[in-house]
């Protein structure tokens, strides 16, 4: 199956991209960033800095926080976390129904996967020079 995966720049090494986008659906499915960030095989410490540094590019909260109790934290998406992933998640369908007819010409080229799981051969088209 294809997928196209997109990052967004902004100006000022601000960015928008799949595994940003990952972790905060995640945190919405699991409503606990321990449990995102266990899904997605990265440590809890590392989650949160990627969320904290993403949250910083906006203006409106992207998830709402409870600090730990007695069932430890949770955390939710906000009504605007919830719009950008899911504007993100739009324009990757869009782009792969764009890119349809270039993707396919393409696909049609590529070695069976069995192939590409082995150790990679070098193949470089020799040109002569006159």
């Amino acid at each position: 199956m294809t997928v196209i995966k997109i990052r967004i720049d902004f100006d000022g090494d601000r960015y928008i991209g799949h595994g940003r986008i990952q972790l905060l659906e995640l945190i919405g499915q699991h409503g606990s960033i321990a449990q995102a960030a266990k899904a997605m095989g990265m440590s809890y410490k590392r989650a949160w800095y990627l969320m904290d540094e993403f949250s910083a590019l906006f203006a409106d909260p992207l998830i709402e926080r409870q600090h730990g109790g007695r069932g430890g934290g949770a955390a939710k998406l906000t009504p605007f976390g919830a719009d950008v992933v899911r504007h993100y998640r739009d324009m990757e369908a869009k782009a792969l129904t764009a890119f349809s007819k270039q993707l396919a010409a393409i696909e049609k080229h590529l070695l069976p996967v069995e192939k590409t799981n082995s150790k990679p051969a070098k193949k470089l088209a020799q040109t002569s020079r006159s």
